[in-house]
């Protein structure tokens, strides 16, 4: 047996290895690259796309979080106008409690300087009587009720001149 190839043969399969490798190139190896190509492409996509949904998800949680702190930020004022609000109307309760009060205070003294002319006055007449009265008993002669009356009203109109 003879180790030694032969030319012919190795020139012959040298050829058909090189046809087998073209035909391969040409039809298996192209389209299974451009399957690959595709299939990367595809891959890419995907992790673009969800690199732009990572990055707007990001963007909408900032917005949210601004949001949020607007938010907080208007119920404080909210809060804040509030209690302002409540302090007025306090205020305003409390002058107008105080102006019922001065009211009512002022018709006191109104009342009761009415009920004291009322109460002069009656004093005054029952002075008036008595005085008639007792003048009538000194003198023991009768006046007439409007002279008597004229002369005790003098009376006290010079009583009420007098220094106190």
């Amino acid at each position: 047996m003879k180790l030694i190839p032969e030319w012919q043969a190795l020139v012959t399969q040298g050829l058909g290895f090189l046809l087998v490798v073209i035909v391969f190139r040409r039809f298996l190896w192209g389209p299974i690259l451009d399957i690959i190509e595709a299939r990367r492409n595809e891959v890419e996509g995907h992790y673009s796309a969800a690199e732009d949904d990572r990055k707007a998800a990001a963007e909408l949680k900032a917005q949210y979080d601004q949001h949020l702190a607007n938010m907080d930020a208007e119920m404080r004022a909210k809060i804040t106008e509030a209690a302002k609000e409540g302090q007025a109307l306090r205020e305003e309760i409390v002058a107008e409690s105080r102006k019922q009060a001065e009211q009512v205070l002022a018709r006191a003294q109104d009342e009761i300087g009415r009920e004291k002319d009322k109460a002069v006055l009656e004093i005054k007449t029952r002075v008036a009587d008595l005085a008639v009265s007792a003048a009538g008993k000194l003198i023991e002669e009768s006046l007439d009720s409007a002279k008597h009356r004229q002369l005790v009203d003098r009376f006290i109109d010079d009583l009420e001149g007098a220094p106190k």
